[in-house]
């Protein structure tokens, strides 16, 4: 059994996770700490450096997510500060920023961060395409703001209008996970 610290403070990312990996010999132990957050367009380089220095201060190896929210017709805004804009936004706030767009297209770019004491950081992303809606929905379990305007695609409702279980069963067959663990896997030969 392979134990890696997953830094999160964030109880759905850390099911998510769990779920992803329960059919391999890797124990998620969760630790909810603050890393340092560079200033970057790129959700890559920002992930990169968060499990560079929680590997560091933790001696431990360490796994880390972090994703942004590139709208196609704002030029990329907010991408990977979207927890900052979450603070600040309302859901009415991103309805107000696509008054008057036509292209509705947001990219979602998720970055998994691997790294070991003393090592480079390791990266795997993926990304998943949806758009903005043209109302304010329900926040659902979800929290955030985004949650009530953003639909993923093959979805015709907003992520806080859809069911929890269909969320995560969806969010699971993320990429980033299973290339993490085909890395591994290829560590063991």
């Amino acid at each position: 059994m392979k134990n890696i610290i997953f830094i999160t403070g964030n109880e759905y990312k850390y099911v998510q996770a769990k779920e992803a990996l329960k059919e391999t010999d890797i124990k998620l132990i969760r630790q909810d700490i603050d890393t340092p957050e560079i200033q970057s367009t790129k959700v890559e380089d920002i992930a990169s450096y968060s499990s560079k220095w929680a590997s560091t201060k933790l001696n431990q190896p360490v796994v880390l997510t972090d994703a942004g929210y590139y709208f196609e017709a704002l030029n990329g805004f907010p991408g990977p500060f979207i927890k900052y804009i979450n603070q600040w936004f309302t859901a009415q706030d991103y309805l107000n920023l696509m008054a008057g767009k036509t292209n509705r297209r947001v990219i979602i770019t998720q970055c998994l961060s691997y790294c070991e004491p003393g090592q480079d950081p390791v990266n795997f992303l993926g990304s998943v395409e949806g758009t903005i809606a043209n109302y304010v929905g329900s926040i659902g379990k979800w929290k955030t703001p985004i949650n009530q305007v953003y639909i993923p695609q093959g979805y015709d409702k907003v992520v806080g209008e859809l069911p929890f279980e269909e969320m995560m069963k969806d969010w699971n067959s993320d990429t980033v996970w299973s290339q993490f663990v085909e890395y591994l896997k290829s560590k063991k030969r």
